[in-house]
């Protein structure tokens, strides 16, 4: 899944994305968990025979642990400034987990059991070699554990709130219906073998709704247990005031979600299958945090779809144990012609140019942070090549694969040779204090620090700010917009994704928040000031809809493109059938840049 930001202080908590909620509560857990005799963690695999219990922080790359059978296990790794690629090997050797280098800092990761014995955990730097450059030893952590209990499940039998809106599963109820039971078990089959050769979920037309369609997910219950309870819910990236729950066709191993969807969608999700409840002592109530975090190890892609996006895991063999938890499934609805799902989970050419991974010290911030650029291949004249400046440079590089995609754009004429840098925070911490605009320290640095640094040491980069776009989703998209706002001497160009325009300064001390006061503070600044020699494109998904009653990520976005135009802006927009989801800003990344670094036609380049 998706990662989106840590949670900002002056947010209402029920804007608080999913994964926002656990970085930051996950983050502040004190202590560790207690001491069971039944559990031994070393760092030496040949001391965990008389190792002490897992209440200490260990140090270095690889944990090695024994655990009975159907433990829950959630640990904290701390990469200090640094991202780590974690991986998880069974008693038997088996690779069982796998966790992508996106988080710099903290990150929490976690699984059940699947039996007794001993487990490793290895951590890896995917972009440096940690040693050399005398970086601090990873540390690990174990939080919570405790024997797996079973979340209270959803009934087989859910009510459907009426007729079914999927046709094709009102014609299989009503054969159902007219069979005996032992038609029934052929019928099933029949429609089993049926789905595994057509793939999940389904795609139906909606009568009178040419711009929609019906998307029904599927899952089958596991052999011998149609009759018992499941849990089972779509994760993706869509927000709703309920979860978006599977239900069960009465009497068979069938269940189903449909949901009427815009044409044209693209997105990845998984399916969240009976989870276990976060261990906690006896008496202690669960909340929203605890329960999502234990839901996570129960994700898995859709067995059904045949279509798989790597997420950031794309050396794992797809019909790996650690692949299915770690690769999401993708879903792209073509939106003209007959409905069919175009994902397609082909690999990305080899990169031609360079990629270079760099760590940048910051005198104005006092701080180290990790930097990657990408130069496109062959030889370029000085100050010509235009320069893409793009915020969470590990889930780019590690989910998106960024150098690579824009490669394969160039190649296809869609845009201009350019250069990109990924840039990313010191911790996850600092993402929240840095890319909204607390204060202006960050643009600044990046402004008269990091590129006058860059320029002297590339001298082919561009002069001209309206050649330099600055661009980022979600926190990064918002700190875009400041930027380009803020600094257009330097960034002449904004590529906004998705931008948490909701955002606003913390209150000051003594005031209160309360979640009807106006927001959209930046469109504030952006009215109240003189126009600004700055370009804008805005993404954002035609999922990301409020809740509750709050405006949604995509009210936001419309509102800052009326206020833009206003004020005499050139702005363009791509209201994508998409959510919060790095799957699709991806493609809405390079459709920002065809805009506002649009290709030269063949005989015209300078």
């Amino acid at each position: 899944m998706p990662l989106l930001p840590p949670t900002a202080t002056a947010r209402p908590p029920l804007r608080h994305w999913r994964t926002t909620a656990l970085c930051a509560t996950l983050a502040a857990m004190a202590g560790a968990a207690q001491a069971d005799p039944a559990l031994r963690c070393h760092t030496d695999p040949a001391q965990i025979a008389t190792a002490p219990g897992c209440s200490a922080t260990l140090q270095g790359p690889e944990v090695y642990l024994h655990a009975p059978a159907q433990q829950v296990l959630l640990w904290q790794l701390d990469g200090g400034t640094h991202a780590h690629r974690v991986r998880l090997f069974g008693p038997d050797g088996q690779l069982l987990r796998q966790w992508p280098a996106v988080h710099n800092g903290r990150q929490e990761i976690g699984w059940v059991t699947p039996s007794a014995g001993r487990y490793h955990l290895q951590a890896d730097n995917p972009f440096f070699d940690t040693a050399q450059a005398g970086a601090a030893p990873v540390q690990w952590r174990l939080q919570a554990h405790g024997t797996a209990q079973p979340t209270a499940p959803a009934s087989t039998d859910r009510p459907g709130g009426g007729v079914l809106a999927s046709a094709r599963l009102r014609q299989l109820q009503e054969q159902l219906a007219l069979a005996t039971p032992g038609q029934k078990a052929q019928l099933m089959e029949k429609f089993w073998q049926q789905v595994q050769a057509q793939g999940s979920p389904w795609l139906e037309a909606l009568e009178g709704q040419p711009e929609e369609a019906l998307v029904t997910f599927l899952w089958r219950a596991p052999a011998g247990t149609a009759t018992q309870p499941h849990h089972v819910r779509l994760e993706w990236a869509m927000r709703a005031a309920d979860p978006f729950m599977l239900q069960a066709l009465p009497g068979t191993d069938l269940w189903y979600l449909s949901l009427p969807l815009p044409r044209g969608l693209r997105t990845s999700y998984q399916l969240v299958v009976d989870p276990v409840r976060y261990p906690a002592p006896a008496g202690q109530p669960i909340g929203r945090v605890q329960r999502i975090q234990t839901e996570q190890l129960s994700a898995l892609r859709d067995a059904l779809n045949p279509q798989r996006w790597h997420a950031g895991s794309s050396s794992l063999p797809t019909d790996s144990v650690a692949a299915a938890h770690a690769q999401r499934s993708a879903l792209h609805i073509s939106a003209h012609g007959p409905l069919r799902n175009l994902a397609e989970a082909g690999a990305l050419p080899p990169l031609a140019g360079t990629l270079q991974h760099l760590r940048f010290d910051s005198r104005q911030l006092d701080n180290t942070r990790s930097l990657s650029l990408y130069l496109p291949p062959g030889p370029q004249p000085a100050h010509r090549l235009p320069l893409l400046v793009l915020f969470d440079r590990e889930a780019y590089l590690e989910r998106v694969q960024l150098p690579q995609l824009l490669e394969q754009a160039m190649r296809q004429g869609r845009i201009p040779p350019l250069a990109a840098l990924l840039v990313g925070q010191p911790t996850r911490e600092d993402r929240a204090r840095e890319l909204p605009p607390l204060s202006p320290a960050f643009g600044q640095m990046l402004a008269t620090e990091l590129m006058p640094w860059l320029r002297a040491r590339t001298p082919q980069l561009t002069t001209q700010p309206a050649q330099v776009v600055v661009a980022g989703s979600s926190y990064g998209g918002l700190a875009a917009g400041y930027l380009g706002w803020a600094h257009p001497e330097t960034f002449g160009a904004v590529l906004s994704l998705s931008g948490s325009y909701w955002w606003a300064p913390p209150p000051a001390p003594g005031s209160t928040v309360h979640r009807w006061r106006e927001g959209d503070w930046f469109m504030q600044q952006v009215a109240q000031s003189p126009k600004r020699p700055v370009r804008w494109h805005l993404g954002y998904g035609l999922l990301e809809r409020g809740v509750h009653g709050e405006a949604g990520l995509v009210d936001n976005s419309r509102h800052l493109r009326n206020v833009l135009q206003a004020k005499g802006y050139a702005v363009s927009t791509d209201e994508f059938p998409g959510g919060h989801d790095y799957y699709a800003w991806g493609e809405a990344l390079v459709q920002g840049l065809q805009v506002l670094l649009p290709a030269q036609p063949p005989g015209n380049a300078p």
